[in-house]
């Protein structure tokens, strides 16, 4: 019993770390700066807001899932590369042009995978996935523009990370676990593309998910009504911050259900003829997002 209760506590202070470097060195609100439109060397009309642009930054996001996947790199990374996206782009007051979001995005996603991934991938494929557009001494430049603006500080607690421990107190066998965690990993996926997420804390995000697969997708009799008020009630005592989060965790918990309808919705309409789904490179997403 001494185990088990040592690990639990182990636990606990792991979920308490990571809800700390959340809510201090990488709360999102620190890194937002007033817009210094004088920083950007380009006229007015070229100069577009990131939070507001959402289709340029949604088109970028789903791009760096098909880089990713095309590499075969963790999909964490994806989760990775866009905080320190949008962070960085918090300390330009959320302005850039289309030319520099493309360039932020090559470099974050350059820094998250080397922060990630055993997997090396060159800067000279960065270059080409750029179609040239960059060198990699501009890739090379942005990227210490890039860890000097957020203070080096790269790996963000990500809402996958706070569902792998979370997932731990929730009584049901092993294998019913483990469907439980991918659903809840597939469902916090989608918060990463949506820009609605991305002033929202990780931790809500993970909790919103997790409680959405709960109550859609796990029948009472794999999980019944004991288990998952237990569950709710040793997550709500043990980590009382939640209480206070409520409204932030139902506002995730309803948006994420509306991204995951209309993922189930959505018809195959941006499927090529040949039924594989080409990716579009950065530049032309960004390019037909204006």
């Amino acid at each position: 019993m001494q185990s088990i209760s040592w690990d639990e506590d182990l636990l606990v202070s792991k979920v308490d770390a990571m809800r700390n470097r959340e809510t201090s060195k990488y709360n999102y609100a620190s890194y937002v700066r007033q817009p210094l439109d004088q920083s950007l060397d380009v006229k007015s009309e070229s100069v577009i807001n990131i939070r507001t642009d959402i289709g340029c930054r949604e088109k970028i996001c789903h791009w760096t899932y098909s880089v990713v996947d095309h590499f075969k790199l963790s999909r964490e990374t994806v989760a990775i590369s866009m905080d320190l996206f949008d962070r960085f782009l918090a300390t330009q007051g959320n302005l850039c042009t289309s030319q520099s979001a493309l360039l932020a995005s090559l470099t974050t996603l350059y820094i998250a995978i080397k922060v990630n991934e055993k997997k090396n991938i060159k800067i000279s494929t960065l270059v080409s996935l750029s179609r040239n557009q960059f060198t990699a001494k501009d890739i090379e430049a942005m990227e210490m523009k890039i860890l000097q603006d957020v203070g080096f500080l790269v790996q963000a607690p990500t809402a996958v990370e706070f569902i792998g421990h979370l997932i731990s107190f929730l009584h049901a066998d092993g294998s019913l676990l483990h469907h439980i965690c991918e659903l809840s990993r597939y469902v916090a996926e989608l918060s990463i593309c949506d820009s609605f997420f991305v002033d929202q804390e990780k931790s809500a995000i993970a909790l919103a998910a997790m409680l959405n697969v709960l109550e859609d997708d796990i029948s009472y009799e794999r999980i019944p009504r004991v288990a998952r008020e237990h569950f709710l009630h040793y997550i709500t005592n043990r980590f009382n911050w939640f209480i206070g989060n409520a409204v932030a965790v139902n506002g995730c918990r309803d948006r994420l259900r509306h991204l995951k309808w209309e993922q189930e919705e959505k018809p195959r309409r941006t499927r090529q003829p040949n039924g594989k789904n080409r990716a579009q490179s950065p530049t032309s997403a960004i390019l037909e997002s204006r």
